[in-house]
């Protein structure tokens, strides 16, 4: 049975919160996480039937001086969680908290109480969010007078004495939790790169491969598992993450809401390439034409019959689209797509074509933004229109945009073995890459080129020896040094058939 909408379900969990006898932190709460007073509720009746089931496993509070080697006087104030529950799972999350929280903070017990209030507050705090018999429960640290807080969260049952993930909560309430998933995602990518855009921007970051990194750390923190789930209001639901930045990390609360019923389809079509985008949906379709026949006599590239590609990669709302000539020398059409933020990304289609045959949106071209419109110029170039009046051609922004390392993150040299016997790679950050297939009975040597970041991680067009190429999305788990491979167009060489495998990492 198909989820109900958005709307519908933020609605019906309004009622069931008040039906159920739940509670949640007041409107003032959200606006204000860092006041320990948060946990205030609008029913002092409903808040009485809910604050058996969690209270203080551990408090302190004390003005001291000399914490962590500073002078400052710091104002201490620890509130760790503990659940009323005498379940296996109940227990496992107390002991969890009390080790990740409380334990920082005993040595304090001793310390002599400083003669004038601390300024600068340290500390743990938690917030409850219900739903019936669901709570998500809201950790709050801070370990520094000045620093940012930091948020994790745990989602618990009463009524089952059970541990719940986040997507299950969501479950709970009639949410489909892949499409909440490709909505924080989206709205998280949105706000890196409005960011980046009105941010300074360094070329050290596009060239080292910094900045493709950074995109990919903000959708790799903002999948459901990482997200504290908050309900500040009966019709409102709000998942908090946040996004890298070079200042480090900032936090980032995400409502979720339904796209607008009119979202306008934007198109355009130039010579054989033709480009739809509705709501989150965008496609390329690209049919037989004269300017696309004449790949096949210039890079030996076929077009026999009409192919539509969904684009990957792009997580912006869009306002416009047009599609322009890279070069004049060969037919290298590439389709520009301007943001509501006014930022301008592209799909480079030959590129794609060349580097295994799937369209991928690259990292938007943070400088080319305060844009209102994109205009295809009597040269078959498209510039865009800023709100200045000044026009900028994007040609040659592009062109130098898709030069840039391979993330770090995915680099190094890794083994996979199965029923063919054993099988490695080494990826290099200048885009070298060599392969050793089934017992090293075939070896390749070539090349891999950066195309863009997606959930499951960042591009590569891997092309060796003129006989093997393929796609695929790369992620590295640092923590278990554990590479997985997503194919994305293209034959598995390590494994014919498999669309996932995970590699190890190798040091010898």
């Amino acid at each position: 049975m198909k989820h109900k909408r958005f709307a519908a379900v933020v609605l019906a969990a309004a009622l069931l919160l008040t039906g159920c006898g739940g509670t949640q932190s007041s409107p003032s709460a959200a606006a204000d996480q860092s006041s320990d007073s948060s946990r205030s509720t609008p029913s002092a009746v409903a808040q009485a039937a809910q604050t058996d089931r969690i209270t203080d496993q551990y408090t302190l509070e004390k003005n001291v001086s000399g914490v962590w080697g500073e002078e400052a006087v710091q104002c201490i104030s620890v509130h760790v969680p503990k659940l009323e529950c005498d379940s296996p799972d109940a227990a496992y999350i107390n002991d969890e908290l009390n080790a990740i929280y409380a334990a920082d903070f005993r040595e304090y017990e001793n310390y002599e109480e400083a003669g004038q209030p601390g300024s600068e507050l340290i500390g743990v705090g938690w917030d409850d969010w219900w739903y019936g018999d669901c709570v998500s429960l809201v950790v709050r640290s801070r370990y520094g007078g000045t620093a940012p807080w930091r948020y994790s969260g745990w989602c618990f049952d009463f009524s089952t004495g059970r541990q719940i993930t986040t997507a299950e909560m969501l479950q709970r309430m009639g949410l489909d939790p892949d499409e909440v998933q490709a909505q924080v995602q989206r709205q998280a990518m949105q706000a890196f790169d409005r960011e980046m855009a009105q941010g300074a921007y360094y070329e050290g970051l596009r060239l080292g491969g910094e900045l493709s990194q950074m995109r990919m750390d903000t959708l790799e923190y903002n999948e459901l598992e990482n997200l504290c789930l908050l309900l500040p209001e009966q019709d409102q639901l709000v998942l908090r993450g946040k996004y890298s930045c070079e200042e480090g990390w900032q936090q980032l609360d995400m409502e979720l809401s339904l796209p607008p019923a009119d979202t306008p389809v934007l198109t355009d079509t130039y010579d054989g390439v033709q480009v739809q985008l509705e709501g989150t949906q965008a496609t390329i379709t690209l049919s037989p034409a004269p300017k696309t026949a004449t790949w096949d006599t210039e890079l030996n590239l076929r077009l026999e019959q009409a192919h539509t590609y969904p684009i990957l990669g792009s997580y912006n709302e869009y306002v416009d689209v047009c599609i322009g000539q890279q070069t004049d020398s060969v037919f290298h059409p590439v389709i520009y797509l301007l943001t509501k933020d006014g930022v301008v990304e592209y799909v480079d289609v030959l590129r794609c074509l060349l580097l295994g045959n799937a369209m991928i949106c690259q990292d938007p071209i943070y400088f080319a933004n305060n844009g209102v419109s994109l205009e295809r110029s009597g040269n078959s170039k498209v510039n865009l229109r800023r709100k200045d009046g000044s026009v900028l051609e994007l040609a040659e922004l592009s062109s130098e945009w898709s030069v840039q390392e391979i993330p770090y993150s995915v680099t190094g040299s890794y083994n996979y073995t199965d029923e063919n016997g054993w099988s490695w790679m080494d990826l290099t950050s200048d885009g070298s890459v060599q392969m050793g297939i089934q017992d090293n009975s075939r070896m390749d040597q070539g090349d891999a080129a950066y195309l863009g970041v997606v959930p499951e991680g960042v591009v590569l067009g891997i092309a060796a020896d003129e006989e093997l190429e393929f796609v695929a999305a790369f992620k590295n788990d640092l923590y278990n040094e554990n590479l997985t491979l997503t194919m994305i167009a293209g034959q598995n060489p390590f494994a014919e058939g498999e669309t996932q495998l995970q590699m190890t990492r190798s040091y010898g």
